[in-house]
């Protein structure tokens, strides 16, 4: 009897160490999953973007600790060298801005480097596109998982595949509402026959590792655009649905934890583009992109002043463990408002673009309305600048 019972003793403390190892390894699953989700598309896109500007900002600081005015051209010459016309004239200026470096092996060092990352950009090369880049993102890799909740809901159904502006609201400092729940959600993608993601033109063309990616994600169906006249005119002239970031980096400026901000009033150019092809176009609202970032608020009126000479002004930081990417404690919920139903009107006036961008505008604002209870936010009030 006492032996029988000390064999179940021996089995039961068995079953018990077995159960909390495998209790433990479940439990480290579980918490490598939650750092692992989504981390890797994050890296992906939020140090794709950053790359260009640390890389050049880190040799100025280094050229201007060593003393070396050459510190003062770095970012200029870069800039000149990105904007000219051809890429004969671009390899021109950097190949005589290397040998004015020649000297010093620091100046020369940063040279190379824009020669070896940055020539997809000096010699205007576009990379083969990878058709499954999107799904391996959004699927794959479940970008989505990264914050605590990633959603994109509202006016699905209604959304048309052809003639359709998506104007996504706030843009904060990544812009990660527009990022994942427009242009890595497949769901929202495939809802148009055709669709340009709209961005910066110099991040688009002039930042080499971003500028890879974003050839990689390009298809006949889909492509990141840089924000020019020539993109918008061609684009919607063909009744290619576009995406962007109505407020620009203006709107990033102006962004702080915990409130509620768009950059608005003036954004007029996209109704005008809408009212000349007969578009309709969709506010498009994240609640929690404050809360990607803490920001560092005040002085928003200088900043904004810095912005019309093309200065980012905002100040930021996420992650603990990397300051650089996003918190993944923020709730990202994208709300599609109703569309505005712009007529066509190839000849606007400068009155029928202010009432159509008066109704644009009532729409943000009825939607943000509509859905801040719902995102958990039903004290929260717009503020429009």
């Amino acid at each position: 009897g006492s032996r029988s019972t000390r064999v179940c003793s021996i089995r039961t403390l068995f079953s018990q160490s077995v159960a909390r190892s495998d209790s433990g390894r479940m439990g480290a699953t579980k918490i490598a999953r939650h750092w692992s989700d989504g981390l890797l598309p994050v890296f992906i896109v939020v140090g794709s973007w950053m790359s260009g500007p640390l890389i050049l900002v880190g040799f100025t600081l280094s050229l201007l600790l060593a003393g070396d005015w050459f510190c003062m051209v770095v970012v200029p010459a870069y800039l000149l060298t990105f904007n000219m016309p051809s890429r004969y004239l671009r390899l021109a200026i950097w190949t005589a801005f290397t040998a004015a470096a020649v000297p010093s092996s620091l100046r020369l060092a940063m040279a190379t480097t824009v020669w070896v990352l940055g020539f997809p950009v000096l010699f205007d090369i576009q990379m083969p596109p990878s058709p499954g880049f999107l799904e391996w993102m959004d699927k794959t890799l479940r970008f989505k998982s990264y914050a605590r909740e990633c959603v994109l809901r509202g006016a699905l159904d209604k959304i048309q595949p052809e003639k359709t502006v998506f104007a996504y609201h706030p843009h904060g400092a990544t812009s990660f509402g527009f990022t994942v729940n427009g242009l890595f959600d497949t769901s929202f993608v495939n809802k148009s026959k055709r669709l340009f993601f709209v961005i910066d033109d110099f991040l688009r063309y002039g930042n080499p590792v971003f500028r890879f990616f974003c050839d990689l994600y390009r298809t006949d169906t889909r492509d990141i655009r840089g924000a020019s006249k020539k993109t918008l005119n061609e684009a919607m002239a063909k009744g290619t649905n576009i995406a962007l970031t109505l407020g620009g980096f203006e709107e990033a400026t102006v962004c702080e934890t915990g409130k509620d901000r768009v950059v608005v009033k003036s954004r007029k150019g996209i109704i005008k583009y809408c009212l000349k092809y007969g578009y309709r176009i969709h506010p498009v609202y994240s609640f929690g992109e404050d809360e990607t970032y803490y920001y560092a608020g005040g002085l928003t009126d200088f900043r904004l002043w810095l912005n019309t000479f093309k200065i980012p002004t905002v100040a930021f930081y996420g992650n603990p463990y990397c300051f650089l990417l996003p918190r993944r404690e923020a709730r990202v919920l994208t709300y599609v408002g109703d569309a505005i139903e712009c007529p066509k009107l190839e000849n606007a006036s400068n009155e029928d673009v202010d009432k159509w961008h008066k109704l644009y505008v009532e729409g943000l604002v009825a939607l943000f309305n509509a859905k801040k209870a719902e995102a958990g936010r039903p004290d929260a009030v717009l503020e429009l600048f």
